[in-house]
């Protein structure tokens, strides 16, 4: 994964929350993982919840915020990136790992219940390794527990294919399922899928994706026009513009259970 963040580093810090509208620092946005999570969290009376890969700590304010005061389970974020990390609020335990190194001993003591969640994760670790990191994050839980994420996904295979072409071109490494793919493949680590909602799709402009991803402005427009050679038709996913065009990635909510 971390060579996948590197692309985003000159982001990190205050800038992050401004990125792409502002959309990973607003709430109405984050709301229906935020409830997921706050109600999977008192099904199984969660003494901690983790965010992995979280950031600056927005989306465990964001739950703090939404439970109100005297809510018990300590909330923590996990990053490899101290910038991010440094902008935490105080009221989140800030913990500097990537995720793939986590253990359970670092999020929770004894016998606790633990509750992960993630946003926007796990289409970092490509198509080759998704089933392996769903393994290690099994692995941080017990039976029962349970793991909340909003993760970008595809009902529609001509919705999926562009914007996977897309990631390709500009030399990612992600990759993003459909929705069936990505449930299958959860279960197969273990995590059965209990609930599922979707959030708000992500629209990203070609010049923000030059900029996040150091793409050459003709290397992009390059790849804008073998988009609309491929799929010439009208897409949802894939709208040109007067210049460049706009790219809007579909997320769903999963819960899941570990077992």
């Amino acid at each position: 994964m971390l060579g996948s963040t590197n692309h985003e580093r000159n982001l990190y810090g205050e800038n992050w929350n401004t990125v792409y509208g502002g959309y990973f620092s607003d709430p109405s946005s984050a709301l229906p993982l935020v409830r997921a999570i706050l109600e999977a969290a008192g099904e199984t009376g969660a003494a901690a919840i983790a965010d992995m890969g979280g950031g600056t700590g927005f989306l465990m304010s964001e739950v703090g915020r939404e439970a109100g005061p005297g809510f018990g389970p300590r909330l923590v974020c996990v990053d490899a990136a101290q910038e991010q990390l440094d902008d935490c609020p105080d009221e989140v335990i800030a913990i500097r790992s990537t995720v793939e190194a986590v253990e359970r001993p670092m999020l929770v003591e004894g016998g606790q219940t633990l509750l992960l969640c993630m946003r926007s994760l796990l289409h970092y670790f490509g198509r080759e390794g998704l089933a392996p990191e769903l393994a290690h994050l099994r692995s941080v839980l017990l039976r029962g527990e349970r793991m909340v994420h909003q993760t970008i996904c595809f009902e529609d295979p001509d919705d999926q294919a562009p914007a996977n072409l897309l990631y390709e071109r500009m030399g990612t490494g992600k990759w993003y399922p459909l929705v069936g793919e990505l449930a299958s493949a959860l279960e197969a680590a273990g995590l059965n899928v209990v609930a599922m909602e979707p959030a708000k799709s992500l629209p990203l402009e070609s010049a923000e994706l030059e900029a996040r991803y150091g793409i050459a402005h003709e290397d992009m427009e390059a790849i804008g026009r073998e988009l609309a050679d491929r799929w010439p038709g009208p897409s949802r996913v894939i709208v040109p513009q007067e210049t460049g065009f706009t790219t809007n990635l579909d997320y769903m909510v999963m819960t899941c259970l570990a077992c």
